[in-house]
């Protein structure tokens, strides 16, 4: 019997492998206890100068004023941020196979603290890096905070509303108002996206994102329902008025981020147009093997916007693993080149 289920399995799924740990649902920042900076300093207090008291989920955390040798945890929201706003990173921990997106070339060559993606933490490369500030997501790095804390102030930050996480980043080194004149321009493309969109599918879109990740066929459908916040993807599909089907698929659960189909299934992935993309986070050196289970099946080819040649693959990067505003313009960029 074909399955259709919601894919929930904490140790394997993408969920896991993006570190859902936080309570999903909720994009307010400050509800989760967001960094933030008090108005407190403290001339002196550092070999490095000046410093600040911010607040963060595991409490008041004293940060250098300007830090000038930062660890990123992660290389989702932390070093993305930190690349984008030009702030000086020594180190950084990795997406599968050592990867890291959306990043200057620099940042491409930075030392690796392991591949954190995947929950590999290197404390010793850490140690070795002599950071004076470390930063990255609270669900990588809480398990290790004691002992980060002993190499350098660690500031964790809350996996919530993608926007809030890039904002707390920026503002972890000094930088969050610099971080607010970056998205200037975002709202005004999203919106400028929805008015395009309105007129050249006036009946409406059915969009299908997908994401596989598995040899087996099997998809992962993407929605833009309450557990998405963390997605850019789903900020910009909501402002530009795109509802993905994953959002009515039979199983839809708006505490889940997908909805895994199996390979039997693929017909309920159909739609208007298929957006897809192969791999990412964790899996971010998947190989072509993978999307080859995908493409290579008979039910795949039979689906209407795969015959309407309108099934497109785009690249994981800013769709799955993007959380700057490299990422977002990317994402517009793909739906305008896509869909209109």
């Amino acid at each position: 019997m074909a399955s259709l289920s919601v894919h929930d399995n904490s140790v394997t799924d993408d969920l896991s492998r993006r570190h859902f740990g936080a309570a999903a649902g909720l994009s307010l920042a400050a509800l989760f206890g967001a960094a933030c900076s008090s108005a407190s300093e403290h001339p002196g207090d550092s070999a490095g100068g000046s410093t600040r008291t911010i607040e963060t989920p595991m409490g008041p955390v004293v940060v250098p004023l300007d830090p000038q040798r930062v660890v990123s945890l992660d290389a989702y929201v932390g070093l993305q941020t930190l690349d984008e706003l030009g702030a000086p990173v020594i180190a950084t921990g990795t997406l599968g196979g050592g990867l890291r997106t959306l990043v200057s070339a620099a940042s491409q060559e930075l030392p690796s603290i392991g591949v954190t993606a995947l929950g590999d933490i290197q404390l010793e490369a850490i140690a070795a890096a002599a950071p004076d500030l470390i930063v990255g997501r609270q669900p990588i790095g809480q398990e290790y905070y004691t002992e980060l804390s002993g190499i350098a102030p660690t500031v964790l930050i809350p996996f919530t509303y993608w926007r809030d996480q890039y904002i707390d980043v920026a503002d972890s080194v000094g930088l969050s108002a610099q971080a607010s004149q970056n998205f200037t321009g975002l709202d005004e493309r999203v919106a400028a996206l929805r008015s395009d969109l309105e007129q050249a599918w006036p009946n409406g879109l059915r969009l299908s994102v997908v994401r596989v990740s598995d040899i087996s066929g099997d998809v992962r459908s993407y929605n833009t329902l309450a557990a998405s916040a963390t997605f850019l993807y789903a900020d910009i599909l909501s402002g530009a008025g795109i509802v993905p089907s994953a959002n009515s698929l039979p199983g839809a659960d708006p505490s889940k981020v997908n909805t895994a189909v199996s390979a039997e299934n693929l017909p309920l992935i159909d739609g208007d147009v298929i957006i897809y993309y192969v791999g990412a986070g964790g899996q971010a050196d998947a190989g072509a093997d993978v999307e080859q289970a995908l493409t290579s099946s008979p039910l795949w080819s039979r689906l209407s916007a795969v015959q309407a040649n309108r099934a497109v693959k785009v690249d994981s990067a800013p769709w799955f693993d993007g959380y700057n505003l490299s990422g977002a313009n990317a994402v517009i960029d793909d739906l305008r080149r896509i869909l209109l």
